[in-house]
């Protein structure tokens, strides 16, 4: 016999709250979550994979509306393979960009950390221009050409 989960089971098992999960079934995406007779959502153990890929792709980004399209070739079977294999490909091109995007503010947040902590050690947050232009850091001059092109809004990352 198959055990099935209530909201609130998969809400403490999963971490997604019973509200998200109310709102995933308003907008359509849980329409593969059996009901009860008294109309109480039933989860099976197989409808965990489905909504944790509903889970991974809201977190990526991907809007509800396409969430949902995304379902519904899902129910549809085999016949949908290449569609839904075209919705993740297009989703891992937004997901390397947000990547790289991320990576440049990283380096940034890396490099303001190394320069906070050298403005400490010379208790000056503009030390690097009283030093002979052979010796300021090339880390300084690379930011400032950042700043520039982002100045002049020529900035290319």
């Amino acid at each position: 016999m198959s055990r099935y989960y209530s909201i609130s089971d998969v809400a403490e098992r999963t971490g997604i709250s019973a509200y998200t999960l109310r709102y995933y079934d308003k907008e359509g995406l849980l329409t593969f979550v059996r009901r009860s007779e008294s109309g109480i959502r039933q989860f099976s153990e197989e409808d965990f994979e489905p909504l944790y890929t509903i889970t991974v792709l809201k977190r990526c980004g991907m809007p509800i509306k396409e969430i949902r399209r995304f379902m519904e070739l899902y129910l549809q079977g085999n016949d949908t393979i290449h569609e839904r294999y075209l919705m993740f490909s297009r989703q891992k091109e937004n997901l390397q960009k947000q990547i790289d995007e991320l990576n440049r503010m990283m380096k940034i947040v890396d490099y303001k950390c190394w320069y906070f902590k050298e403005a400490e050690k010379y208790k000056d947050i503009n030390y690097y221009k009283k030093l002979p232009a052979e010796e300021v850091d090339e880390r300084i001059n690379e930011f400032n050409q950042i700043i520039h092109d982002f100045r002049e809004g020529s900035l290319t990352e």
